[in-house]
């Protein structure tokens, strides 16, 4: 599996630290001398809103305090659920911009006024936490490019022949479901675009895996996007154009020969991202119907796969306690 070199290598918060602007100037609360603040509410707001740095001058996570880790940490999963549902490559917009607002979001949201309102007049402060969230922005992508180079041979059957990843591509036809002959090859279903089992895998295992998955923590947003005759939860397109996406750039890894090493260049994919993004606009545009229904049975293929992972959990549980002799067991 390659290693990405990219800005989407970015590492975890917990560890990240930053310096923007390296200036040394310190917040008014602290400048030697400064008045004393005139209420005990006034200091402990200016506390709340305070940030620690290291002896060069860089703020890590971890050594803030409470509050302000906790809006951190929410305000990148507020910003996950952007890539979800808004836009999957907003540094074709601005990714600081997103961190921005996904913090001011989450200590509104909070009741964090202290962090609120420093956020809004303290450009500095606000560089310095966004810092702290936006190298957090892209890992999804890096996730689901990993993920499908790891598991495409295995559902596209390929056995590492570069014609059949290349013949994939043309006219985007991993999108879809396939059918394979003898051979294992493969041709789309043209009824059943984006419901590839592929596509429902990445779907399922980066946002869906795990009681703490960010498609638990957004549940309720899949079912407002809910416009079918049943209305069932549906997927939203920013999500499958970016799975749609990571399948492409995987197969592109393959036809190089699958190298340990890619360099994988986000503009070039971006613009991959951007044709799945209108591709589907299109489509629900010209077929309301068909494209409401469509994204409705994607998330509900992805709930039934879920399902399933459940399940298997628990006959492995069932399973590990058939062995288990409890009556034989010495006993305290």
């Amino acid at each position: 599996i390659p290693t990405w070199r990219d800005f989407d290598n970015a590492e975890s918060t917990d560890g990240t630290t930053t310096a923007c602007g390296e200036s040394s100037e310190p917040y008014s609360s602290d400048v030697e001398g400064a008045p004393e603040p005139n209420s005990a509410l006034t200091r402990s707001a200016q506390t709340i809103a305070a940030l620690v740095r290291t002896e060069k001058g860089h703020v890590k996570l971890l050594d803030q305090n409470n509050e302000t880790r906790r809006v951190v940490r929410d305000a990148i999963i507020d910003a996950k659920g952007y890539i979800i549902f808004v836009d999957a490559y907003p540094e074709l917009v601005d990714k600081n911009q997103v961190a921005l607002q996904s913090l001011l979001t989450v200590a509104a949201n909070r009741g964090v006024h202290a962090i609120k309102e420093r956020l809004r007049t303290d450009a500095q402060y606000a560089a310095h936490l966004a810092s702290l969230v936006e190298p957090r922005i892209p890992l999804l992508r890096r996730d689901l490019k990993v993920s499908a180079c790891t598991n495409i041979d295995t559902y596209f059957r390929l056995s590492n022949n570069v014609v059949k990843a290349k013949k994939l591509m043309e006219q985007h036809a991993y999108i879809y479901a396939l059918k394979f002959d003898l051979n294992d090859d493969a041709s789309p279903i043209g009824k059943k675009p984006y419901q590839g089992d592929l596509l429902i895998f990445l779907i399922y295992e980066a946002v869906f895996s795990g009681a703490k998955s960010i498609g638990i923590k957004f549940v309720e947003r899949f079912a407002k996007l809910a416009n079918n005759k049943g209305n069932r939860p549906e997927c939203p397109i920013p999500l499958l154009a970016l799975v749609a996406t990571a399948v492409y750039a995987a197969l592109f890894w393959k036809t190089l020969g699958s190298p340990g090493k890619f360099n994988f260049t986000g503009n070039q994919f971006s613009e991959t991202y951007v044709f799945h993004v209108k591709f589907l606009e299109d489509l629900k545009r010209d077929a309301p119907g068909k494209f409401h229904c469509m994204m409705a049975d994607i998330y509900e293929a992805v709930q039934t796969l879920k399902r399933k992972g459940n399940d298997h959990f628990v006959n492995e549980h069932r399973d590990a306690l058939g062995l288990l002799d409890l009556d034989g067991m010495a006993d305290d």
